[in-house]
């Protein structure tokens, strides 16, 4: 036998509608699939080049498309032979006044922290005595 809530009383009743049991459920055995073939870098994986409009060489797809990358500006070309430049400056630093200023504002906010942590600590280890 059957049960389920009653809608009108709230209580356990005999169910009489139900034809057969909820669980257990017969299994149903998996489909057997093959897996995937892994695919190495072949011809139609290589990446796919094609000649640019400006006629520069053959420029690199987009993976998974078929648009080219967009042109890179002339400023952003010597601002990336600034950064790649061997000159033994940290590249934290190459960019100029700016970024020395932001690195020592950083380094000077690190140090800050860790003398408010030390702080706190000190205070948590050895409170004030309340008299």
């Amino acid at each position: 036998m059957y049960h389920q809530l009653s809608k009108v009383t709230g209580r356990v009743v005999a169910a009489t509608h139900l034809q057969s049991p909820l669980f257990p459920v017969a299994p149903i055995a998996l489909q057997r699939v093959e897996p995937p073939t892994i695919q190495y870098n072949t011809a139609q994986l290589s990446t796919v080049t094609e000649a640019s409009s400006s006629g520069s060489g053959p420029r690199n797809l987009i993976p998974g498309t078929n648009t080219p990358y967009p042109p890179l500006s002339d400023a952003f070309r010597k601002r990336q032979q600034l950064f790649q430049r061997e000159d033994d400056v940290p590249v934290h630093l190459k960019g100029g006044p700016l970024d020395s200023l932001l690195y020592r504002l950083t380094l000077g906010l690190c140090i800050v922290g860790l003398a408010g942590i030390f702080h706190t600590v000190y205070g948590h280890a050895f409170p004030k005595k309340q008299d």
